[in-house]
């Protein structure tokens, strides 16, 4: 359900910025985040039916995924956090809590 909101809510930010720009179709989207590859895939997928009727309907969408830098709130051991249910590699507990790097940004969007 957390991809589909997020979706819905970059659906918005697209749309938002090409009626300032009075443009007519979004044809690519370029992201940029921390996203696992089933979370990719899932906003994938999200896009292609939320984007139905909409200035982005052909768009296509390239998400480009990173990792997340995180700190154990136990040990205090930093890793790079490569899933949300990732543990910490320095004690075991698996609450890693994300340090920076977890926004998910527009970095290009082509439209016409």
């Amino acid at each position: 359900m957390h991809e589909w909101a997020l979706t819905r809510r970059l659906l918005q930010l697209i749309e938002g910025e090409a009626r300032a720009r009075r443009l007519t179709r979004v044809s690519r989207v370029r992201l940029r985040g921390a996203l696992t590859p089933a979370e990719c895939d899932s906003v994938r997928f999200n896009f292609l039916a939320l984007a139905r009727g909409t200035i982005a309907h052909e768009a296509e969408l390239e998400i480009e995924s990173h990792p997340v830098s995180a700190r154990c709130p136990a040990c205090g051991g930093e890793a790079l956090m490569l899933d949300h249910h990732q543990p910490c590699p320095h004690c075991a507990m698996p609450t890693l809590a994300p340090v920076e790097g977890e926004l998910l940004s527009i970095i290009e969007m082509t439209a016409l």
